[in-house]
């Protein structure tokens, strides 16, 4: 069983950061040494996933799902997230449009979750009439 918080309850070594460092390489002096980056302290999917069976655990299925898309989305260029995210706000997308971002997180991410929950909405805004 994985208990939270992960950097009381794992050894430092055993969490990563997206590039690979581990929870023990990131500190000031480090940092002041310049060998950690803003790379190196965003989380890694493996890290999201963990923090997904604590919520599941927890009874929280919810929230271990949030954390899976969370980790699918690890990938995507900050850029690119940012622009998914206006598009999925209501009257900013026709339905071609969320369908070929549902495409793209499916096809060039492996996004499966994050795609299917982009179809959901496409769905849920379509009976709603909030789409473009």
């Amino acid at each position: 069983m994985i208990r939270y918080p992960l950097s009381q309850n794992m050894p430092p070594e055993q969490i990563k950061s997206k590039t690979g460092k581990s929870l023990k390489d990131i500190n000031i002096v480090n940092i002041l040494d310049g060998k950690i980056t803003a790379e190196d302290i965003k989380i890694s999917k493996e890290t999201l996933i963990m923090q997904g069976e604590i919520a599941k655990e927890a009874g929280r299925p919810q929230l271990k799902d949030n954390f899976v898309r969370a980790s699918e989305l690890i990938e995507v260029p900050d850029k690119e997230l940012l622009e998914i995210y206006e598009k999925l706000r209501p009257n900013r997308s026709t339905k071609n449009e969320l369908l070929e971002i549902a495409k793209r997180l499916n096809e060039n991410y492996g996004a499966n979750h994050c795609s299917k929950l982009v179809l959901d909405a496409m769905e849920v805004y379509e009976k709603r009439g909030l789409l473009k």
